[in-house]
């Protein structure tokens, strides 16, 4: 907007100093000039199209119709012109033949070849003012859209994790339920008939000895199936250690893949129970630095990992498909798996002759 106005600004008083050169009378000359560019720079201040439109077409009829008075001032409509056809949003060829028309007109008129020049330059410059508006306006409007999509996705984010929340707290709280549901169904009743057995047997003793020991023998086997009962309760509450290590590598995983859109295999082989504490924690930890060093060094697009239960080896396997030249540079990482590893008495070697590839071997 403001270079517009800029432009045609020099154009103005480029006519006014050609005209002055040329008749010595400029009052006519300024005032109509200055009609003409007040009109222009209001026009562009407008914010609506439909009243801008409207603003240039009275400017290029107040042009016209002093070109009666000041002839010359012809030279100002070329640039009106293309910022009046351009705001129709009409073809660039019918800007380009308003302006060969006028441009016939200033000719027919005998304005000078230089003032006729610096029209079609300031036409030009118009022109091209208003494409790299458009331009600016419609990455504006791209970037506002982009802005608006990336604010739904994130509400769409933080509401999903609201459902999965709720999700999880009703799962717990329905697991919650059903323990309690068992251990009154199961050994409430036991607890329950166990007391009442007692009560009964306090009276039984003292006339029958023989039959409240009998009741006594009873109660004991009822106490201890309760205790059986809640052992396996609490076994079914109570994950496996495994499972519990297994959710934390597809976890580790998983979040990888999402935050560095790398895709990953697990592959599982073997009883995995067998595996010790101290096991699983040196392989989650390698896997830790193995991924690390993946988004660091590594330009790979994924990664698999493979844990096998062997005869008498833990195998742990893991590799990307990443480009790797060079010797092997052992850094804190590297040199960290290594310690690890070996502490618990097991082995590790490091391959990148096709990708990048670690070798865990534990003892059984």
């Amino acid at each position: 907007m403001l270079s517009s106005i800029i432009i045609n600004l020099i154009l103005s008083i480029n006519l006014f100093f050609y005209e002055i050169e040329v008749s010595q009378k400029y009052t006519t000359t300024i005032i109509l000039i200055s009609i003409s560019m007040a009109i222009y720079i209001y026009s562009n201040l407008i914010k609506d199209k439909d009243i801008k439109r409207k603003v240039l077409m009275v400017n290029i009829i107040f042009i016209i119709i002093s070109c009666s008075i000041f002839p010359k001032l012809i030279l100002l409509l070329s640039p009106v012109i293309v910022e009046y056809i351009l705001s129709k949003r009409y073809s660039d060829m019918i800007a380009a033949i308003g302006v060969f028309v006028a441009v016939l007109i200033q000719l027919r008129l005998n304005i000078g070849y230089l003032m006729i020049s610096l029209g079609v330059v300031s036409s030009i410059f118009v022109y091209i003012n208003l494409i790299n508006n458009k331009k600016k306006e419609k990455l504006e409007k791209i970037n506002y859209d982009l802005k608006e999509k990336l604010y739904n996705i994130e509400e769409s984010r933080v509401l999903e994790n609201k459902l999965n929340h709720q999700s999880i707290e009703t799962i717990k709280i329905e697991e919650r339920n059903s323990i309690s549901q068992k251990l009154h169904d199961k050994i409430g009743h036991t607890l329950a008939g166990s007391i009442m057995q007692l009560e009964a047997l306090k009276i039984i003793m003292n006339s029958d000895s023989k039959k409240g020991i009998e009741m006594l023998d009873g109660i004991t086997d009822n106490l201890r199936n309760g205790m059986d009962d809640i052992r396996t309760t609490l076994r079914k509450i109570k994950p496996e250690q495994a499972e519990v290590r297994i959710n934390n590598l597809k976890l580790m995983l998983e979040e990888f893949s999402k935050s560095y859109k790398i895709d990953y295999e697990l592959s599982l082989e073997g009883d995995l129970q067998e595996i010790s504490m101290v096991y699983w924690k040196v392989i989650l930890d390698s896997l830790k630095e193995i991924l690390t060093n993946t988004i660091k060094y590594s330009n790979c697009d994924k990664i698999s990992m493979e844990i096998s239960l062997l005869n008498k080896i833990i195998r742990v396997h893991i590799k990307d498909n990443g480009i790797c030249n060079g010797k092997i540079k052992k850094g804190m990482g590297l040199l960290g798996i290594e310690e690890r590893v070996i502490n618990i008495g097991g082995d590790v070697s490091f391959n990148n002759e096709d990708g990048f590839s670690t070798l865990i071997i534990l003892k059984r």
